[in-house]
């Protein structure tokens, strides 16, 4: 027999073992195995995982090829809960698959009698019905065979219980968080209820409000129109106006014109003073011009 392997865990997260640290299924096929003469447990790979929140675990028994008579290997792979309950649940596929494979060979021995899928399968009935050999020559095996079987579904019924009972802990914890999330949702549904209540009073504020823009712009348009009319009457008033002035002054006469430029011109001269002699002082009276003056 080979030696008794612990669960060992590689990179990847996967678990090894041969399961032969506990009493349960994988001694009783363990055993059944070595009447045949297989050299090598089986083996098995585990992985667990969350799915969905919930926690699962993948395992697989693989039977290694028989070194002498050629028997193919069996891999069973199983979805549970704990890996403990997956390699059990596996194990007992294995089983049921070895003795499905090799009926007449099983027959012989105490395994033989188990397990059955079908209580009207044609082989197994006829291994049970048929145990003359194994009541006069394998009494004791038979009877311990059996008790180490019962034993085996016993703690595998209490682990599937075990499980189930899990399961339904936290399936009651996932709906109670279903409830209370469904409050959450409800609580949100009626705030979102009210906001559009509010968005649907301020769409109707802002249509009265488009609609009192347009007015106004209406207006403003209306009185641009007004001023603009204003503003041309404005102009043709102030043209109006220049034309009437111009209308009302009298034309200049030349003569008019050049007398009023002499006397313009004429205050600068007084008296036949000119500029220049302004500049140097009053000026002197000519005596001759005094004197012919008092002759004449």
């Amino acid at each position: 027999m080979a030696d008794v392997q612990r669960i060992y865990w590689d990179a990847e997260g996967y678990a090894h073992t041969a399961c032969l640290h506990w009493e349960g299924f994988p001694k009783i096929l363990w055993d059944t195995l070595r009447i045949f003469h297989y050299r090598y447990p089986p083996q098995y790979k585990g992985r667990e995982f969350m799915e969905v929140g919930v926690p699962r675990c993948r395992a697989t028994i693989t039977v290694p090829q028989h070194p002498i008579l050629g028997w193919q290997s069996i891999e069973i792979e199983v979805v549970g809960y704990r890996l403990v309950d997956a390699f059990k649940a596996a194990t007992l596929k294995a089983i049921t698959t070895f003795c499905e494979q090799h009926p007449e060979e099983v027959a012989a021995y105490p395994i033989g009698l188990f397990p059955t899928v079908f209580a009207h399968d044609v082989e197994w009935n006829y291994r049970t019905n048929h145990f003359g050999r194994l009541v006069g020559s394998f009494v004791g095996e038979t009877l311990k065979a059996v008790i180490r079987y019962m034993n085996a579904q016993y703690r595998f019924q209490s682990l599937k219980q075990q499980c189930v009972d899990e399961m339904v802990n936290l399936a009651q914890d996932f709906h109670r968080s279903l409830t209370l999330k469904d409050d959450q949702i409800h609580s949100l549904g009626q705030g979102i209820a009210r906001r559009d209540t509010t968005i649907g009073q301020l769409e109707v504020q802002i249509l009265e409000g488009d609609t009192q823009i347009l007015q106004r712009n209406t207006v403003i348009d209306f009185l641009q129109e007004q001023v603009h009319d204003l503003n041309q009457e404005l102009g043709d008033a102030l043209g109006h106006i220049e034309m009437l002035q111009e209308q009302q002054m009298p034309p200049l006469v030349p003569n008019e014109l050049e007398e009023e430029e002499d006397s313009e011109e004429e205050p600068e001269e007084i008296e036949g003073v000119s500029k220049i002699d302004s500049k140097h002082g009053d000026p002197e009276l000519n005596p001759q011009l005094n004197h012919s003056s008092s002759g004449s």
